[in-house]
This record gives C-alpha cells, structure tokens and sequence, in this order.
C-alpha cells in the first residue's frame, strides 16, 4: 500500500493482493471530503466485518461497520501509530491505516486540508 498526497486529493494505492485481501480497489480522496488527520498508537479496533480480510492480530484489511458506520481498515501487526482519516460523505466514515509515518501523513495531510479552504 502506498499514500501518494496532492495538491487537491491524496490517493492510497492497494497492490493487486491487497485488493483481493481487501476486496476493495484504490482510494482517490479529495481532500474537501477529509474532516480531519490524525495519527493514533495501535489498539484494538471493533468492528463486525463486512467484506475483506481478517487473520486473527496479524492482518484487518477491508471493510468494517463499527455502529452503524462504515470504516476501511488497513491494519497488520500493530507495530506502528495508525493513521485515522475521517470523512465527510464518503461510503466510508473513518480509513484507518496502519503506517510507520503516520504521524507525518497525518501532518501533511492537516496543512493540505487547510491550504484547499483557504
């Protein structure tokens, strides 16, 4: 998985195994539709899932209703921070990325939001 950032949108791009795993393609998310970036340590997230890929503690990847909620997860191991994004109108509310630069992510993704409501 790769998260290529923009001047107007960010893109997370799936490999062809992680799209399977995911059963979900690539993201291309403007950054209008992004309320906020953040990054958080790794926990336990809750969640019943719908379509994807589940391997108890070692791999969350696809999508999860948490409440009545939709939210894409991209979780391994949880060796590193996760990077929430959280969305306006989106099929998804929430995309949570397991990243090791998640905080970076998070930051440049925060100054791109507002340099487009400028």
């Amino acid at each position: 998985m790769k998260i290529h950032l923009y001047d107007d949108h960010l893109r997370i791009n799936l490999s062809v195994l992680e799209k399977i795993g995911a059963a979900k393609g690539s993201f291309y998310i403007p950054y209008s539709n992004i309320v906020s970036a953040f990054s958080e340590p790794p926990h336990n997230l809750s969640g019943l899932k719908v379509a994807g890929t589940n391997l108890s503690k070692m791999l969350e990847i696809g999508t999860y209703l948490a409440g009545t909620q939709k939210q894409f997860w991209y979780v391994k191991k949880r060796k590193h921070d996760y990077l929430i994004l959280v969305l306006k109108s989106d099929f998804y509310s929430k995309i949570i990325i397991e990243s090791e630069k998640s905080k970076e992510l998070a930051k440049a993704i925060t100054e791109n939001i507002e340099e487009n409501f400028k």
